[in-house]
């Protein structure tokens, strides 16, 4: 996949609108509840990608996004959410925001669940600083279709993305297009 002049310069604006109007994290009385669901979207895919859990166990830590809204068109679109982050023993770490352009042959507008595995602690680093850039291609998991296997590192991430009504064709994940905030310096506001 390509990016194209025309596809960016109607796509961007959007985009950098959502995630300068959220905060990091969820408001502080939605956080328990949040923090079930990102442990709820890992187990979706758990369920049905084989070998993650050890694929998990491996690395430096991993970010859930358990509901991540997306829109499409037929060659432009992009998604926003929220995320959880956590080291491989499943302890939360921090929060991360994502919002990111893709081009690609999409379709529909629902939402959609990223999980992002972190091969090991440099690229979490990276992460966390907001220094990953490039773009990274996802998985597709349809969980209605039985399981696949593990994905492989692409510049130590490996990415799945899920989704509960149908599946979305494509799905590069661009990677500055990520905050993330430690526990305990979360935005206080929350959107």
């Amino acid at each position: 996949m390509n990016l194209s002049a025309v596809a960016l310069t109607g796509g961007l604006a959007l985009p950098a609108a959502v995630l300068s109007a959220c905060n990091v994290a969820p408001k502080q009385d939605d956080r328990a509840s949040f923090v079930m669901e990102a442990r709820e979207g890992l187990g979706y895919f758990e369920r049905h990608v084989s070998g993650l859990r050890g694929q998990i166990s491996q690395s430096a830590g991993y970010a859930v996004f358990p509901g991540a809204g997306q829109w499409g068109s037929i060659f432009t679109g992009g998604s926003f959410g929220r995320g959880a982050v956590f080291s491989s023993n499943g302890t939360q770490i921090g929060w991360a925001a994502e919002n990111q352009f893709n081009v690609g042959l999409q379709a529909g507008g629902q939402g959609k669940k990223i999980l992002i595995v972190f091969q090991d602690q440099p690229t979490l680093d990276l992460f966390k600083q907001g220094l990953l850039t490039g773009k990274v291609e996802g998985m597709a998991v349809a969980g209605d279709k039985g399981t696949t296997g593990t994905s492989s590192f692409q510049n130590g991430l490996a990415v799945y993305v899920g989704a509960e009504d149908g599946l979305m064709a494509g799905g590069m994940i661009g990677m500055e297009k990520f905050q993330y905030r430690a526990l305990g310096a979360e935005d206080n506001s929350g959107n």
